[in-house]
This record gives structure tokens, sequence and C-alpha cells, in this order.
């Protein structure tokens, strides 16, 4: 889904969205690593004393789902999000509402050489994981040899890693196979590069799960919060760190509390009363009741995420691209932005969200023509349709539910039965792994897991990438696209990339291995209360700041 299934919208979606939740990890992409020390820091905690005295209240968010694991190298859905970005680190991350910079994390420098092969990294001093152990070369070597075993998660995004050396105790070399434009930008991601513990991990190690099991519901991690206690489909507790390297400011909340609530009503009643300070995932009326509420804001932002039709390219009739590019045509885009998300959304004009980095545009659009659909069925050698679909939405999440049953009225009129059918998350991620138990259809959501388009095609188009170990959702494969993405993924000459990058453009949009739906806005609800939040438009508003955050 981040695919973050919402997950980094889901997919990670997830972002994750929320449904993708799944499904699932969302302008600019960030510039490569200067040559030398960069000249701007990560924005850090102050040095100052833990604030004591009266302690701050909990923060109560709400989503609509759960994580399906807490391991940064397995999950990949945006509901990992809130947890993953507070309580592990990476060695950069991105930063902004829209044009997302990278600065340092744990990494106080960087320098990336003339070919592009190898990226060098010089650890911060007096970085610690919350046992108090140092976090040193050997756990960043310990955690990518990890992620790249697992061959999970967001791990597409590191392929081109050829090795990992601990040059010293606070030094780290990234050798590529291939020199990856966009290495840096990756290591920015939320899933996959948040820094474990070595000596946790191993200590829990079950029958060569290098610690799998145990990180699903434990950490491991550095960041200034450190995981409580997840009490599964209720609620995931965070805990400050008072001994958290980076140091505290004057004000922040001591717990933050995740509750996954599948009712949006719930959770817009919840707000109103005051039971809950932040709740993300609701309808656009929910959310558009919030926003007329004394003591609630609902601010509105650019969403890099994009609402996607996932089709099983694997099974009829599905197989047939004809039969896609109909369900193209049979899509009402409009009446999904304007009915479903009351605006709040804008329809696609290509397979990858605009407002970013690596956004190309194929030579037509999909626009709903039912007769353009009906020829096109009759072309596949379906003429009045005759066959049902299958199609699934994730527990909790009832935009997508409303989007199926506005899609099932049109696919009527084509003789399409659509059968829909609610499936809670967890049973999505065993169903998704494997292209005979995946579903026809899914209405899923992506956010990019760092801010280039391009990495969603990547991901989600390359052959190399079908899950359990890649999120090509579709089972989508063509040769000629995927030595287009080898191709462009290490061209150095811009202008060869973007045209390499626009021929896998047209390709993909014209074969359609999904329907392209949408691309919302993020809202979020907030307690006029809460303070220090801040929007970021690489990680949506899946990810809090809660480093920064507390109730006045």
């Amino acid at each position: 889904m981040k695919a973050r299934m919402n997950p980094h919208w889901y997919s990670i979606l997830a972002l994750v969205v929320l449904a993708g939740l799944l499904l699932t990890a969302c302008a600019p992409a960030a510039a490569p690593a200067p040559a030398a020390a960069p000249a701007t820091t990560a924005p850090q905690p102050t040095t100052a004393p833990a604030a004591s005295g009266e302690r701050q209240r909990p923060l109560v968010v709400l989503m609509p789902t759960e994580p399906n694991t807490l391991d940064p190298a397995v999950n990949y859905d945006y509901n990992g999000a809130p947890f993953l970005g507070v309580v592990y680190e990476n060695l950069v991350r991105a930063v902004g509402e829209k044009d997302p910079k990278i600065v340092p994390g744990l990494a106080e420098t960087w320098e990336k050489s003339a070919d592009g092969l190898t990226y060098t990294f010089k650890l911060k001093e007096g970085a610690k994981f919350h046992d108090g152990s140092p976090v040193n070369a050997e756990a960043v070597k310990f955690t990518f040899e990890r992620l790249l075993k697992l061959n999970m998660g967001a791990v597409a995004n590191f392929s081109s890693i050829d090795k990992v050396e601990a040059v010293d105790d606070r030094t780290v070399r990234f050798t590529l196979k291939v020199p990856f434009t966009q290495f840096l930008p990756a290591l920015t991601s939320l899933w996959g590069p948040g820094i474990v513990n070595p000596a946790l991990v191993k200590a829990h190690e079950k029958d060569g799960d290098l610690g799998q099991a145990w990180l699903a519901e434990n950490d491991a991690g550095s960041g200034p919060y450190k995981l409580g206690k997840w009490d599964r489909n209720q609620q995931i507790t965070m805990e400050r760190d008072p001994n958290y390297w980076g140091g505290w400011g004057d004000k922040t909340a001591d717990t933050i509390i995740v509750r996954p609530i599948g009712e949006s009503t719930t959770m817009r009643l919840m707000m109103e009363k005051g039971d809950a300070d932040v709740a993300i995932g609701l309808t656009a009326e929910d959310a558009d009741a919030l926003a007329k509420t004394p003591g609630v804001k609902v601010p509105e932002y650019m969403g890099g995420g994009i609402v996607e039709m996932r089709l099983n390219t694997t099974k009829k009739p599905l197989d047939n691209p004809k039969v896609r590019q109909a369900l193209n045509y049979s899509f009402d885009y409009e009446q999904a932005v304007q009915g479903v998300m009351s605006g709040h959304a804008r329809p696609m004009d290509s397979i990858m969200a605009s407002g970013m980095a690596g956004h190309y545009k194929p030579s037509f659009t999909y626009k709903k023509d039912l007769d353009k659909a009906k020829q096109l069925l009759t072309e596949a050698g379906y003429p009045g349709g005759g066959f049902t679909l299958d199609y699934v939405w994730i527990s909790g999440l009832e935009r997508d539910r409303r989007l199926g049953e506005m899609w099932q009225a049109d696919l009527k009129k084509l003789g399409i039965d659509l059968n829909i059918r609610e499936m809670p998350i967890a049973t999505w991620w065993d169903a998704q792994a494997h292209p005979e138990t995946a579903p026809q259809t899914f209405m899923g959501a992506w956010g990019n897991d760092y801010a280039d388009a391009t990495q969603q095609v990547w991901a989600m188009y390359y052959s190399g990438n079908w899950p359990p170990a890649g999120s090509n959702y579709y089972f989508y494969k063509n040769e000629e696209v995927d030595k287009l993405l080898e191709q462009a993924r290490v061209e150095q000459d811009q202008a060869k990339k973007d045209q390499l990058y626009q021929e896998a453009t047209e390709i993909i949009y014209t074969e359609a291995p999904e329907v392209w739906v949408m691309q919302p806005n993020d809202r979020i609800a907030l307690r006029d209360n809460v303070k220090g939040y801040e929007y970021n438009f690489s990680y949506s508003y899946n990810y809090f700041p809660f480093e920064k955050m507390y109730k006045e």
C-alpha cells in the first residue's frame, strides 16, 4: 500500500493511507548530498533538561486502522508512520510542508563520490538507543544488511546497495551496484532505513527470523519516544524517553496514544467531545463538520498520495489490457472527487501524483466514457460484459466502500457485476502476498516513500517488485517497461532520464494495470489547544512531529 498501504495514504498504504494503509508508505525531490558537510542542520529538540513539574497531558490521536507490524524493515503502510517517525531515527530526514529538504538525522555530515557509487556518512557523537547503548556504524551496517536479508517492506528502494562498511565507530560507507541518483532521498523514508539496535534484535531472534517476530510488537530505536504498549485493535501507547540523546524542550507530550477507530462518525464525535486531540482519515463530510465545530480546526494541505483501484493483471478477465482500459473509461472521476470527497481532491492526469519532481504526463487522459468502455469490452471478447469482479475494501475505510458502490452502478450498465466485500487489513496483507490469493480489484492508496514521483513508478510497476518483497500489487510485467526503468534509475543526464520515464509512463498508462482514481488533499482535525504540529509533505498527514507537540 505505502505502498505503503494506506500506508509512507495507505500503502504507506500504508503509505496509508489510509487504506492502504496499504498498503503500504508522500514537491520537488530533495537535492543530492553535498560533497562536503551540509550547512543545514536538522531541527532538533533543544538540549534543555526535560520539562519538570506537572506532567504534560497525553495526546490522543485517532486513525482508521492500525499497523500490521512495528518492525521498520517490514512495515510498509501509512498506519506505521506515527510510530516509526518518532521511535526510530534515520541517517537523514526530509522536512518541509512544501519543497522538502534533506537535513541531518543520526548523520551529521555526508559525502558522495564523483561516480555516484559511494556515500560516506559521519554519525553524530553521543547518539544512543533507548537502552543506552551507542548508535554506531555497526548498528547502521546491521540495519541495512537485515533489511536486505528480510527482503520485505520498502526494500525495493535499497536494492542498489552492494555493501555497507563500518569504517570506524562513527563512519559508515555505502557502496552501490549502480549510481542510483535518488539514493540519498530514499534514506529519508520512514519505511526501511530506521536504525535498529543490533544487540536487542539479535537477542530476540528465533529460528533465523532476524528478530522479526519480536520487533513486530517491540521497539529497538533511538528516537524521542519509545513503545509503551501495543494493545492490538485498541491502541498503541508511546512514552517520552526522558534520557533521549537529542534533549527536550520545555513543552512536549509525555504520552502519545494512537487509537484505531474504524468509524469516521465515531472519530468526529470523539473530537467534538474533546475525547481525542487529533484525527485523520475522516470522511469529507465529517471533516467538513469538524471544521465548523468550536474548538476544532481542520487545516488542509496538498498531499502527495493517490487513491487507486488495483487490478490483479494475472486473473481473467483482467489479464486483458483492453478490459483494463475499459474499466478506466467506466469510472466516474468527477463524481469521486465532488461526490465522495466533496471537492477535497483532484482527478489524476498520470500514473503518479502531481506537485513533485518526477511527474510525467501521458499523451491522453482517461475520462468516464461508457460508449468507449463498451467498444473496448467488445474488442476484448466480452460484448455486453457478462462477468463479475471481486472488489475489496479495507475495514474502517468508509471512503473506499463508497467509491466501490459508486463504481458498481456504472459497471452494471456495462453488464459487469461488482461483488463488494470488506476485508480486515491483516487478512489483506496475507492475501496480497501472492497473485493467486490477491483480490481481483482492490481500492488502495499510495504515497511516495520520499518526495519524487518516480519512486512510485519503480516500486509499483517494475516486475522485480512483485509482493511479498515489493509493491507491484498489480503483478504487472512488461519487459520494455523494465528496461526503461532500469536505465532511468542510473541515468545521470537529466534529459535522457526524462525521456526514459516519459516512455515508461506512456506504456504503463496505456496498459492500465490499475484505475488512477484521484489525488486527495491531506486534511487533519486538531483540537485548537494542540500546539507544535507541522505538516510534512514527504511523510503525509500520517506522520506527526510528536517531539514538538503538546496540549495547552
